[in-house]
């Protein structure tokens, strides 16, 4: 069930098991096993039940626990009255919540479970959400060292203890119970039941009488309510205080919520704040000074420039990358992806960085089996072969016709123009056959040195440091408190 106070504690564990998963085999090993032993104790609370609300009560023979039980719920099921006087086993009302995890874990047997939603739907009070427990008489089973004790109190939101005028001031009941208390009084009420025996004009009286008693056992803060679960004074009250328990946050939820912030703070140890930058524009400032180191670049120009002769000129061939270059490129990503990152976690993203010998007969191979273009001449060729023709086609028109000598100086002069213009595209075509055959060994030579450095650099570190920022960012989620 999602609902009141499960949403954060859910985003929390759900956080907690993808930073989990992203970074756990680079937490210390005793935080990391302390870790998943504690994830799986509050996935194990939380399986009980985070928007349950529970109410206890518990109090001695005689004080009424079993009837007030009744009264609160409006139902007739706990054992009451003078032929059964001493609750022997707990009993668990439930207001439209299924709490079958919770009381199996607290061992309420099924017979001893009721359902009020399936019996009164209608109610004064909404107190959805809730489990009112009548627990075993506190002189039947001692409450401080009970096994069932034990399970409960981590569980319950309101401890009610339900006293007697006759038997309020019982010394046992202070020291050996109410005492032991002290540290959980912020979710407890005493509860002075049947107050209808006392004369009106005792009850101020006993109830001060209580509050120094309870004073004196360190419970200063818990309050103190009347009430009659005979006559049903002080029973709405009863029910108002319950209903605004439910409409809170469970201790069960806050409890998780607690545990899970307190797993995240301990393994935000084992992070960095912030991981080395492994963008496209860092791979490729690396890629850069691996081409230029290469002679890539004037490997580039000679191709262009080759457009500019009709002969076919020797391209400058690429050089073996320099072992010194490597290794000083490779040192320099090394510390690059060492930036911020704990030990154990710079340990295992070096360790993903390839040797420099096997980066460097890598690149080799990549540069050389990249292969310099072959310019073609034929466009400059055919260019100048047709301007020729076209000229002398011109000439021979000129002075052999019969035309005028004005015609013949036109049709000479037109056709050397002409001759000269095909001359001059054939040239223009090859000159541009070279810088597109440049630029295209350029990005071929380009892609394949980063692609040598990607798998030898950068993708192992890449995978590691994604982990640690997965890590990072959900151990520093804003669902975790403060």
């Amino acid at each position: 069930m999602e609902g009141r106070g499960s949403n954060d504690v859910v985003e929390r564990l759900k956080a907690l098991q993808r930073a989990v998963a992203a970074g756990g085999r680079f937490f210390d090993p005793y935080v990391a096993s302390r870790a998943q032993d504690d994830l799986r104790r509050t996935e194990e609370r939380m399986r009980l039940g985070v928007d349950i609300t529970v109410a206890a009560l518990v109090g001695g023979t005689g004080s009424g626990k079993s009837t007030m039980f009744n009264a609160i719920t409006e139902l007739d099921f706990a054992d009451s009255g003078e032929v059964r006087p001493t609750t022997e086993r707990a009993a668990a009302c439930t207001f439209d919540v299924d709490a079958t995890p919770l009381l199996d874990y607290l061992e309420v047997d099924d017979d001893r479970r009721i359902e009020h939603s399936s019996i009164l739907t209608l109610g004064k009070e909404n107190l959805d959400g809730l489990v009112l427990l009548d627990l075993p008489d506190n002189d039947s089973v001692k409450l401080a060292h009970s096994a069932l004790t034990d399970r409960l109190l981590p569980m319950v939101d309101l401890l009610m203890w339900v006293v007697d005028p006759q038997k309020y001031a019982d010394q046992v009941l202070h020291k050996d119970f109410l005492a032991g208390l002290a540290g959980r009084q912020d979710a407890m009420v005493v509860v002075l039941n049947q107050i209808d025996r006392v004369p009106l004009d005792q009850r101020e009286a006993i109830v001060a009488d209580l509050r120094e008693l309870l004073d004196s056992d360190g419970l200063e803060r818990v309050p103190i309510m009347v009430a009659s679960a005979l006559t049903g004074e002080g029973i709405p009250e009863i029910r108002s205080m319950l209903a605004e328990a439910a409409a809170r946050p469970s201790n069960n939820a806050r409890t998780a919520a607690a545990e899970l912030d307190a797993i995240a703070s301990r393994l935000r140890d084992n992070v960095g704040e912030r991981e080395p930058e492994m963008s496209e524009e860092v791979v490729s400032d690396v890629v850069d000074r691996i081409v230029r180191s290469s002679g890539i670049p004037s490997v580039v120009e000679s191709i262009r420039v080759s457009g500019e002769s009709y002969q076919p000129p020797a391209l400058v061939v690429p050089e073996q990358p320099a072992n010194s270059m490597v290794h000083a490129i490779r040192d320099a990503w090394v510390a690059h992806v060492r930036e911020g990152l704990p030990a154990v976690w710079q340990e295992v993203v070096v360790s993903e960085v390839k040797p420099a010998e096997q980066f460097r007969r890598a690149l080799g191979t990549a540069i050389r089996t990249t292969p310099l273009p072959a310019i073609s001449r034929r466009p400059v060729i055919v260019g100048g072969v047709l301007g020729a023709l076209i000229a002398l086609a011109a000439i021979a028109l000129a002075v052999f016709a019969p035309v005028s000598t004005a015609v013949g100086i036109a049709l000479s002069v037109g056709g050397v123009l002409l001759g000269l213009a095909c001359g001059w595209a054939g040239r223009q075509a090859l000159r541009a056959s070279a810088r597109r055959a440049a630029r295209s060994y350029e990005r071929q030579v380009h892609g394949a040195v980063a692609d040598v450095t990607e798998e030898y650099l950068v993708d192992g570190p890449r995978e590691i440091v994604d982990q640690h920022r997965i890590t990072r960012t959900e151990l520093a989620s804003d669902v975790f408190g403060s």
